[in-house]
């Protein structure tokens, strides 16, 4: 407002001006200090970086375990076992749960392995792992992927291998037939020299007839 001493209201509006001017310096120092913080950040060396993660990490790995031994206390040894089948059964695609339902009657399958050989024709590499003829057993959707399929309930207890079979003469020399077993094989030749197949069994494990027996019983262990 205007006064006798400053007719044109000039103070006043030149303590409004500071003050915008104030507010505006200081808005841009915090957008400056931002920035900064924002590339020092970014900039921060990797350990650090990791170290912060896995702190987040072990703080969430703590409280999960501390209520999975809270749980533990009350658990029955039956939803135990029922709620580990579970977590299996969800980690499964189809076609594994065909390889399960296909061995379960406790018959086997023959499994080969192909390795390369070495300049000195010593055995080097695996080049195929894992192949099976329960591909054409269980009539499988994608029987290019039998090796990762095998591997995979492997891993997870569901089925196990076993030594050569001799009364499976046949059904070796039909795997042996394969198109990507015969691929295999020229792969890991080297010159005269043949690759190494090593023939074994593929079963369901304990663990694994376990499971089948859970969700085939009287209500699917539900």
């Amino acid at each position: 407002m205007a006064s006798r001493f400053d007719p044109f209201g000039i103070v006043a509006l030149t303590e409004q001006t500071i003050r915008a001017g104030v507010k505006i310096a200081n808005w841009g120092e915090r957008q400056f200090y931002r920035i900064l913080r924002s590339r020092m950040e970014a900039t921060l060396p990797p350990e650090r970086a990791l170290s912060e993660a896995a702190l987040r990490t072990v703080e969430s790995l703590d409280t999960k375990m501390r209520r999975l031994l809270d749980r533990a206390i009350e658990q029955s040894t039956s939803a135990s076992r029922n709620e580990l089948f579970h977590m299996i059964v969800d980690q499964l695609v189809p076609d594994e749960a065909r390889i399960i339902g296909a061995l379960s009657d406790g018959s086997a399958s023959p499994l080969l392995n192909v390795y390369a050989r070495t300049r000195t024709g010593l055995v080097g590499e695996v080049v195929l792992e894992n192949m099976s003829l329960i591909a054409k057993t269980a009539n499988l959707a994608l029987p290019g992927l039998t090796p990762m399929y095998v591997s995979h309930l492997l891993s997870l207890g569901l089925v196990e291998s076993g030594p050569e079979d001799s009364s499976m003469k046949d059904e070796y020399e039909i795997l042996a037939a394969d198109i990507a077993v015969l691929q295999a094989i020229k792969k890991a030749s080297r010159g005269p020299i043949p690759a190494r197949v090593e023939k074994y069994t593929l079963r369901l494990s304990g663990l694994g007839l376990e499971l089948w027996a859970a969700a085939n019983g009287p209500r699917g262990e539900a």
